[in-house]
């Protein structure tokens, strides 16, 4: 049973569904759609708001706030519900301008205990490919996840280099970031490939969505991630599509391909703000520019209870000891906010 679990243990056995599209979702038809689908396969949430824990109650008439909230484009917005029937919906609801937002949507791994949930989670994974219009996507567990993104590497702390997990972000504007249970080709990537060759491609079962993307599956369950069969067919489809086409972590700044390589990128580099006097109280803040949103955790050493980060405004890294950062989220609330180069 889920309530069973702590909360800590509860969200490392989570399956999650990742769209990443260039449209923007901060419009209230789009809104109501998304809240109208979760209640039509039966997830409803206890709270919402832009903290990851929410802290607003989500009741019968919290529905107008969420929409207005919503629209204001907040950054992001989670809605969730923990224990029985427990999931959480992360979206990153700031405007596109060319810049990919991620979609995010997470539950327990035993709700895929049985077949029905299998279908029904495909569905609903469906509506909402319709509705935010992704360019990418994929449905993966938690831990098939990290053991394709999770690297041990060596990392410079000063004088010390320590062997540490780094934990890569790959992002799908720069190639598939892996071959996962269920993967979402928009209709960009397969006209990178051509149309014949997704059709053709290795697999469980695939499927052509009205707009011309593809549903891909690797097995009959996300829980089927570790079974030879599924990591013979994941091989089959990084072979056939190329190796230069999938990330791999034992090479992680290697090119890949991918239909948005020419894309322009509006972010440009803000000039450098003084630090104050005294350390900042967010350790997370850059130490070099004092950027505070654009960091990234990038490794853990648990050896010496050291944290990574990395900034992307101004490239800086560096590591904090855990004693000196506040009581660490959910782990999977960690990895829901991958900061979107």
């Amino acid at each position: 049973m889920i309530g069973e679990r702590n909360i800590e243990r509860f969200w490392e056995y989570v399956v999650a569904l990742d769209f990443w599209t260039f449209h923007n979702p901060s419009d209230e038809k789009i809104a109501t759609a998304f809240l109208d689908t979760l209640t039509k396969f039966g997830f409803q949430p206890s709270k919402y708001g832009d903290q990851d824990p929410p802290k607003k109650r989500f009741d019968r008439l919290s529905r107008d706030k969420v929409v207005h909230e919503w629209v204001k484009h907040p950054g992001q917005l989670i809605l969730e519900r923990l224990g029985e029937n427990g999931f959480q919906a992360l979206l990153h609801l700031s405007q596109a301008q060319n810049r990919p937002v991620l979609i995010t949507f997470a539950l327990p791994d035993n709700y895929f205990g049985s077949a029905n949930n299998v279908s029904k989670f495909l569905e609903f994974s469906e509506e909402l490919y319709a509705l935010f219009r992704p360019f990418q996507g994929n449905i993966a567990h938690k831990k098939d996840w990290d053991d394709k993104t999770v690297a041990i590497a060596p990392i410079k702390i000063g004088e010390r280099t320590i062997k540490a997990e780094v934990h890569n972000s790959p992002q799908p504007t720069k190639g598939l970031p892996g071959i996962f249970w269920a993967n979402y080709l928009g209709p960009d990537y397969v006209h990178l490939y051509s149309k014949d060759k997704v059709e053709s491609v290795p697999s469980y079962s695939k499927k052509e969505l009205a707009d011309g993307g593809y549903l891909i599956l690797t097995s009959p369950s996300p829980l089927d991630y570790a079974k030879p069969e599924t990591k013979k067919i994941e091989q089959d489809i990084i072979e056939y599509l190329g190796r230069d086409a999938v990330f791999d972590k034992t090479l992680p700044d290697r090119p890949l391909r991918s239909p948005f390589l020419n894309r322009n990128e509006p972010y440009t580099p803000t000039a450098k703000s003084p630090l104050p006097s005294s350390m900042s109280s967010n350790l997370r803040a850059c130490p070099e520019c004092g950027e505070e949103k654009r960091t990234v955790e990038t490794s853990k050493d648990r050896t010496n209870k050291l944290v990574g980060f990395k900034c992307l405004n101004c490239g800086a890294i560096w590591a904090v000891h855990t004693s000196l950062l506040r009581a660490p989220g959910r782990s999977f609330s960690r990895r829901l906010r991958r900061t979107i180069e």
